[in-house]
């Protein structure tokens, strides 16, 4: 997991939702199109958006590159209930490195997939 500044987001094709819909399914949540450069992952399937449950944006960088944005609240939230012991082994899919102060992480779907998936997976139960 890396925290990054200043990432360009292209606008989504119609066959990047193929990669939308396994990157949901591998966390287990729902997503949504929020405009042609975000989609939401959601907690909930809904159509008003307060009650989504939104917990992470997907954004595209390059043909086959994806990132997600999150809050760096959620993270530490979910990171504390690792902690806590109710998910002990997966402790290591955070970054050992103190975060940035700025409010949003950034996770790389190409570098970390598997980690990227099981932190937001953990964001989504702690919320």
């Amino acid at each position: 997991m890396t925290v990054k500044q200043n990432r360009l987001m292209l606008s989504f094709d119609e066959q990047d939702e193929d990669f939308i819909r396994k990157f949901a399914g591998d966390i287990g949540c729902r997503y949504s199109k929020a405009n042609e450069r975000t989609y939401n992952l959601n907690k909930f399937s809904s159509n008003i958006q307060a009650e989504m449950g939104v917990f992470a944006w997907v954004h595209k960088e390059n043909k086959d590159c994806f990132w997600v944005s999150t809050r760096k609240n959620w993270v530490e939230k979910a990171k504390a209930m690792v902690l806590a012991g109710k998910k002990q082994s997966d402790i290591n899919c955070f970054p050992r490195t103190t975060l940035h102060a700025e409010d949003s992480v950034y996770l790389d779907t190409t570098a970390e997939y598997q980690k990227t998936v099981t932190v937001l997976n953990l964001i989504q139960e702690s919320r």
